[in-house]
């Protein structure tokens, strides 16, 4: 018997409905603190060309542009036409103008060499199939002096409930097996030095983050809604029993009630990738 894609007729491994465009935007809001460090960090400034890589409905894509002004660029590229369609709403409503929507892989992105200050990926190259090729090609837009910025995942199997339980472990391991079953790499952050290097880009920084939040933080609702829609897609792909994920939800939702445990989040890593001048 053939194992199930995860992937299968989806444009986004969690979907692109309207529940998931409000999971996407808490979830920015829970990592926009760090979004800003690492912006401040690589020295993205007013007036910039910048692509949002896999921009998804574009909350990153905003905050981008609230950073370089409307002086500056920002191409957003994303493979969901529903999302890109999202952020072509808003940019109208908003009057944004510095905006620019582009459909496709970061793979196909056809820019002239030299002509982006910089690119940031967050939980894009975890995704990707050849993640090595897609550094490549970003490497070639950007100008000397020009940086990869980039947040993603280097343990994703770290998350932990403090104290642990062996229900929690079940979801974390099945939620790897889909990861695998993806094709991508979910901890590629731990490999994205060695295809910087290929690509001729210096690794200026390459930090390791682990957050960790009790009941009521940012962190646990975080985590507490990405469970909430990927356990039914736990399900649909034959990794999770319906009983299981319904036990799992149970106590969740008892966890969450009574107070008193901690989530050890997914360790992630922030990297600032720089094209020499």
């Amino acid at each position: 018997m053939t194992e199930p894609s995860m992937t299968d007729e989806l444009e986004y491994i969690l979907g692109t409905d309207d529940a998931e465009l409000r999971r996407l935007q808490f979830q920015h809001h829970a990592w926009a603190g760090p979004m800003h460090a690492i912006l401040a960090r690589a020295g993205l400034r007013t007036g910039a060309t910048v692509v949002d890589l896999g921009c998804g409905p574009g909350y990153t894509t905003l905050e981008l542009a609230e950073t370089v002004g409307p002086a500056g660029r920002v191409i957003a590229r994303d493979l969901s036409a529903r999302f890109l369609a999202h952020l072509e709403r808003v940019c109208t409503e908003r009057g944004i103008a510095h905006i620019e929507c582009s459909i496709g892989g970061v793979e196909s992105l056809a820019l002239p060499p030299g002509s982006i200050d910089a690119a940031y990926a967050r939980w894009l190259f975890c995704w990707l199939p050849d993640p090595a090729a897609a550094v490549a090609t970003i490497a070639e837009s950007l100008r000397a002096g020009g940086a990869l910025i980039v947040q993603d995942y280097i343990h994703w199997a770290s998350m932990r409930l403090l104290p642990r339980d062996a229900r929690h472990d079940a979801v974390v391991a099945a939620c790897m097996r889909s990861w695998e079953l993806g094709g991508g790499d979910i901890d590629v952050g731990a490999q994205l030095p060695e295809y910087a290097t290929a690509a001729r880009l210096v690794v200026e920084s390459f930090e390791p983050v682990e957050r960790i939040g009790g009941v009521g933080s940012l962190e646990w609702r975080w985590i507490s809604e990405f469970y909430a829609s990927y356990a039914p897609r736990l399900v649909e792909g034959g990794l999770l029993s319906q009983s299981d994920a319904d036990d799992f939800a149970a106590f969740w939702a008892e966890q969450t009630r009574v107070g008193g445990r901690r989530i050890l989040t997914p360790m992630m890593a922030d990297l600032v990738l720089r094209k020499p001048e």
